[in-house]
C-alpha cells in the first residue's frame, strides 16, 4: 500500500440525513489498489460495521474519536486506549450525580442511562442493519458503578453546560472534544483521531505524508495537525479550514469524491 485515505462519516462521507451518493462510492471503489481507505469516525465500532461492508474497507478503520483501531476481519482492536476502571467510575459518578443524559461505548455494547431521550440514532442504526450486526444496547446500572463496564473508550454527554466542560478540561486523565452540535465526547487522554491515524498508518506501513484525510469539525482537526494532509469539507467550520492543506466541496455535493478525482 502506497497511500491511505481516511475520511470521517457525519458531514463528511455522509449528509445529515442521506446517503454516501453513488458518485462517492464509485469513487472509493475505483481506487487503485495501491491506495487504502479507511474511515475515522466519533461512532463507536458497535455502529460502524455497516459502512465498513457497504464501502468494502479492508483495512482497520478509526472509532471512538481516536480511543481505538478496530479490525473488522479480525473483529479485534488493533489500537485502543481505554478508561482505567476507576477513572471510568469517576467520570460516570459525575454524570449521573450532576444530572446529564449520555451513552458510554464500551468493549460489550452502548451503555446508556434508563430512561435516556436520545436513543433515537442508536435504534435507527439497528433497524437498519442485519440481526447480527446490530449493536447491543444495554442500559446502565447505576446502582453500583465501582465495578463500570469494560473496555470503555468514549462517553458522549448530551446538552453539557458550560461549566461540566470546564470541569472536564482541567482533568489530565481527559480528552475532550466536540463532534456535533450540544454534544461533548469524552475519552482518555491522548485519545485523538490524528494519534490514532498515526498507529494505523504505522501498522499498514504507509508515511504519515501518504495518508490523506477529510473531515469537517473540531474533533477532526487533530487528523490535520498529526502529519498527515488535512482536507477540510467545503461546509467545514473556518476553524477547522484554517487548519487544513486543501479545501474541498460540500459533502452534499461530493466533496470527497471530488477531491480524490481532482486534488489528490
Amino acid at each position: 500500500m502506497d497511500r491511505l485515505i481516511i475520511c470521517d462519516i457525519d458531514n463528511t462521507l455522509l449528509p445529515a440525513g442521506g446517503t454516501i451518493s453513488d458518485l462517492t462510492m464509485r469513487t472509493i471503489r475505483e481506487l487503485d489498489p495501491s491506495t487504502g481507505f479507511s474511515i475515522a469516525t466519533g461512532r463507536s465500532f458497535h455502529v460502524v460495521r455497516k459502512f465498513v461492508e457497504e464501502i468494502g474497507i479492508r483495512v482497520p478503520v478509526i472509532t471512538s474519536n481516536g480511543a481505538q483501531v478496530y479490525d473488522y476481519g479480525r473483529n479485534t482492536p488493533v489500537y485502543e486506549s481505554a478508561f482505567s476502571s476507576d477513572s471510568a467510575s469517576d467520570l460516570l459518578k459525575l454524570l449521573i450525580q450532576e444530572g446529564f443524559d449520555f451513552v458510554a461505548y464500551g468493549k460489550d455494547g452502548i451503555f446508556f442511562r434508563p430512561g435516556s431521550t436520545h436513543m433515537a440514532f442508536f435504534n435507527n442504526y439497528n433497524a437498519s442493519v442485519r440481526k447480527e450486526i446490530r449493536a447491543p444496547l444495554v442500559p446502565l446500572d447505576e446502582s453500583d458503578l465501582s465495578v463500570p463496564p469494560d473496555g470503555l473508550t468514549k462517553v458522549l454527554v448530551y446538552s453539557p453546560r458550560d461549566e461540566l466542560t470546564q470541569v472536564l478540561l482541567q482533568k489530565d486523565s481527559l480528552e475532550v472534544t466536540a463532534s456535533m452540535h450540544s454534544v461533548i465526547d469524552i475519552m482518555p487522554k491522548g485519545s485523538t483521531k490524528g494519534n490514532a491515524v498515526i498507529a494505523l498508518a504505522s501498522y499498514l506501513h504507509v508515511p504519515l505524508q501518504k495518508v490523506y484525510c477529510f473531515g469537517d469539525n473540531d474533533n477532526d482537526v487533530s487528523m490535520f495537525t498529526c502529519g498527515a494532509v488535512g482536507i477540510a469539507m467545503g461546509n467545514a467550520t473556518d476553524d477547522v479550514k484554517a487548519k487544513a492543506s486543501l479545501i474541498t466541496r460540500n459533502c452534499k455535493d461530493d466533496g470527497v469524491a471530488y477531491a480524490i478525482r481532482h486534488l489528490l
